[in-house]
């Protein structure tokens, strides 16, 4: 069984984000360790470009998830939902989640390939009306 939470945008989605392409690659950055969170703590989210979204987990941690290709029609749904795959809850990398939104022609499924947790660093740097 697979667990989906519908999160609700509570501002209108921007219809894409620039400079987000590569947010925050720098070369002297350590590799991040594994960082999971469970579907049931998100609590917003904004697209970022085409083939990312970004949710906000908790109070203050957000994490880019990277889709497997374009999932069009985003910027005009307020909520979307994410689906926890494999019976569990829990989202740790790409292969643990699928965003579910609306399209015309009824539910569109968007696999996720990458999840990354933001540094402090990287959610300082994104622009207020970015950050979910």
């Amino acid at each position: 069984m697979t667990k989906t939470l519908f999160i609700t945008l509570a501002v209108t989605a921007l219809a894409g984000t620039a400079g987000l392409g590569a947010a925050g690659a720098s070369p002297a950055a350590a590799k991040p360790t594994r960082s999971c969170f469970f579907v049931d703590q998100v609590n917003s989210w904004r697209q970022a470009g085409d083939e990312s979204v970004l949710v906000k987990v908790g109070a203050n941690q957000i994490y880019r998830l990277d889709l497997f290709g374009p999932c069009h029609d985003l910027d005009t749904n307020f909520t979307i939902g994410l689906e926890a795959r494999g019976g569990g809850s829990s989202i740790c990398d790409g292969l643990d989640a699928t965003i579910i939104a609306h399209s015309p022609i009824g539910p569109m499924r968007c696999p996720v390939t990458k999840v990354t947790r933001l540094t402090p660093e990287e959610i300082a740097a994104l622009p207020k009306r970015d950050i979910p």
